[in-house]
């Protein structure tokens, strides 16, 4: 199956995402910021990355034309 990014702040939430996902049978990389999602995403390469809009610091709107 798929590594997936999840990059939220909302610790009730990446829960639920995380879980979901790896009862898919995904493989879940998780940031809580977009700053550290970012990075994990140069270093991972994943295959989807699901990112929160609202993030601490640097938004995913932002992060995301980077």
């Amino acid at each position: 199956m798929a590594r997936i990014l999840v990059i939220e702040d909302n610790p009730a939430n990446m829960k639920l995402a995380s879980l979901l996902l790896q009862n898919a049978g995904h493989t879940v990389l998780s940031a809580v910021d977009a700053e550290t999602g970012l990075t994990l995403a140069r270093a991972e390469r994943p295959e989807l990355i699901l990112m929160d809009i609202q993030l601490p610091g640097m938004d995913g709107l932002a992060a995301t034309v980077l």
